[in-house]
């Protein structure tokens, strides 16, 4: 009996699956935005949260193989500033938002 080596190696299966998961979230976020029915963005949106909770334990079991490893971590002040930032834009934004619905 012939043992053959398979073409792709887990890691690399799981990583593409990683991949495609990444890629449906893309995906399922903008038809969550771009949905006009309450109902079928209510459907992405519930289709959305599933990816993500697949590729988080997707990710975990990548990190516990050590298959996954990310580039460096954030210090807390780091991560503050970018909220701070961030929640900054989305205070404009609402601003604007609401001068224009006047």
């Amino acid at each position: 009996m012939n043992q053959q080596t398979p073409l792709l190696q887990e890691k690399d299966i799981v990583y593409s699956y990683l991949a495609d998961l990444k890629r449906s979230a893309r995906e399922y976020t903008t038809a969550a935005t771009e949905a006009n029915c309450p109902v079928v963005r209510q459907m992405f949106e519930q289709l959305l949260q599933g990816t993500l909770n697949l590729q988080s334990q997707t990710y975990q079991l990548m990190s516990q193989q050590g298959w996954y490893n990310t580039s460096s971590t954030a210090t807390n002040m780091e991560i503050n500033k970018q909220i701070q930032t961030y929640q900054q834009t989305q205070m404009q934004t609402n601003q604007l938002i609401q001068q224009n619905l006047r």
